[in-house]
């Protein structure tokens, strides 16, 4: 918090996922009242994260274009949609294709949103401030996913999802005000050297960078792995195991649900902040892996609130552990004029959550929820232990 401008973006960033926090639950309330259809579920929350397939296009715009400038559109197109659409929810307007059309397009701004801000941290801090730079932006997010969620379900239960939405709107106001007064004093990229080649030899530069390079590359498919196997169930399905699980229809279950994983994501990124010192990266990340797995699997065995909350604590709590170290290590591993490809590349991994939602959706509805947890952990356990064999470089990865 000593670099002014690295405040402004934590502060932002803050506001922002509050919004985002507040649509999380919002939205797969939304799609469960209107079809209690398990699979609807997954697939209108798995449409809001599906545009992130496009991070590596973003990435390159990002390492070409004014990073900040990006950002500043980019937050205020996200405002004017969020605003429309609780206007719809106010007037009661709201039918199912409103909900997939508001999540695609949502997500084809977030797409743009986050990939760049994760960027602008490494332009906002010196590198030596990286690793808790970015163990702090990850827990404002998280410390709004504590607080969001829960707030949000209430909010839905007393207000309506309209003041929901409304809410977000002047959270997202707030966030574009604040990042007009951010600067980027350690941004080195010579854009004007960077647009003489093409596009496609950028795209094309970014995916080598993350094949060619072995650290890069092994964590960047850790990362994916996590997403795939304990992230996109647990996300998507989390609806679905609010109300038939635990029986409770009404969102408030669903919000306290969502605050214990933030509470959990904040713990671990915290932890992190404190003993960034620590070299041995790949051990503390494939520890925090196998964990959050056997915590995926726990969520499954359990029905009631108290530990399943628990079980989500920890989850997350591991799962940021794992996230925020490899971020690290891709950002410290990647020289400024290839990094918004490389973490746009990253980010692929949540624009490929939907499709495993979506079978989470197909599990969920064939054999209830509580055993399309249980495949999610077991698997996560299985990949761990053979990545562990058959890749013993990333959990020798010291930084």
């Amino acid at each position: 918090m000593h670099y002014p401008d690295y405040r402004i973006l934590w502060f932002t960033t803050a506001l922002v996922a509050g919004g985002i926090w507040f649509q999380q639950v919002t939205l797969g309330w939304l799609a469960y009242d209107l079809t209690e259809d398990p699979l609807q579920v997954a697939g209108v929350v798995g449409v809001r994260t599906l545009p992130l397939l496009l991070s590596p296009l973003t990435g390159v715009i990002a390492d070409r274009m004014d990073r900040r400038k990006l950002l500043i559109v980019d937050q205020a197109l996200v405002t004017v949609l969020v605003f429309g659409f609780a206007l719809v929810l106010l007037y009661d307007l709201q039918q199912l294709w409103h909900l997939y059309v508001f999540a695609l397009l949502f997500g084809l701004l977030w797409a743009g949103n986050n990939p760049v801000r994760h960027v602008l941290i490494a332009n906002t801090v010196p590198r030596e401030a990286l690793m808790n730079a970015t163990a702090m932006i990850s827990m404002s997010f998280n410390l709004m996913r504590a607080v969001g969620p829960a707030v949000g379900g209430f909010v839905i239960a007393f207000l309506g999802p309209g003041a929901n939405f409304l809410i977000q709107g002047f959270l997202f106001l707030a966030a574009l005000l604040l990042v007009t007064r951010m600067r980027t004093p350690y941004y080195n990229t010579d854009r004007a050297q960077a647009r003489q080649s093409s596009p496609l030899h950028d795209l094309k530069e970014g995916f080598a960078r993350v094949i060619s390079d072995p650290p890069t590359r092994i964590t960047v498919t850790m990362t994916f792995v996590l997403s795939i196997t304990m992230l996109a169930m647990v996300f998507n399905q989390l609806p679905v195991y609010s109300a038939e699980v635990l029986l409770n229809t009404d969102g408030t279950y669903l919000g306290l649900l969502l605050m214990a994983m933030g509470l959990g994501g904040f713990l671990g990124t915290a932890l992190l902040a404190l003993f960034s010192s620590a070299r041995r990266k790949g051990v503390i990340a494939s520890a925090a892996f196998t964990l959050a797995a056997v915590s995926v699997v726990a969520l499954s065995q359990v029905a009631t609130l108290w530990m399943a909350m628990l079980a989500l604590l920890l989850q997350q709590m591991f799962v940021q552990v794992v996230m925020t170290m490899n971020m690290t290590i891709v950002q410290s591993l990647t020289p400024d004029q290839l990094r918004g490809r490389v973490i746009g590349v990253y980010q692929m991994e949540i624009g490929m959550m939907p499709f495993w939602g979506l079978v989470g959706g197909a599990l969920s509805r064939a054999y209830g929820v509580d055993n399309a947890f249980f495949v999610a952990g077991v698997a996560g356990l299985a990949i761990i232990a053979f990545a562990s064999i058959a890749f013993p470089r990333y959990r020798r990865l010291e930084l």
